[in-house]
């Protein structure tokens, strides 16, 4: 008999389908890494600001049509979420700033944020993984 997993487990305010490619349900909860999610969670937490994830892990199907080939999408490294609070936004970058992401891009109405190692340390507008 195969275990039914929560769709919260380890999370206190958001929920692993938040992170499912579009493609594929449950997808999230398989293949985000740990690292970025939790540290959503955590600032979500902390603040209660009501934040929407606009995209998480990408499968290499759903990729290919709208991210380059080294995406961290594909690998669930990589989240963008939706702030268009000016204000709202440079709070939630310095808190990325602070639980050592290296890897921020942002614009008016979102920020991206990597945990890939692999890749070498960022802070830019516009960017959007």
């Amino acid at each position: 008999m195969k275990k039914q997993l929560s769709n919260t487990e380890g999370l206190k305010y958001l929920k692993w389908s938040d992170f499912d490619c579009p493609l594929e349900e449950g997808s999230g909860y398989r293949f985000m890494e740990r690292l970025p999610v939790l540290i959503l969670d955590m600032y979500i937490t902390k603040t209660r600001y009501n934040i929407n994830v606009l995209e998480g892990y990408m499968s290499p199907k759903y990729a290919d049509k709208i991210k380059p080939s080294r995406s961290s999408h594909r690998v669930g490294h990589a989240i963008r979420v939706s702030i268009t609070a000016p204000d709202k936004r440079m709070k939630f970058i310095a808190f990325l700033i602070h639980q050592g992401v290296r890897r921020i891009g942002f614009d008016e109405v979102s920020v991206y944020y990597d945990t890939d190692d692999l890749k070498r340390p960022f802070l830019t507008y516009g960017f959007k993984g």
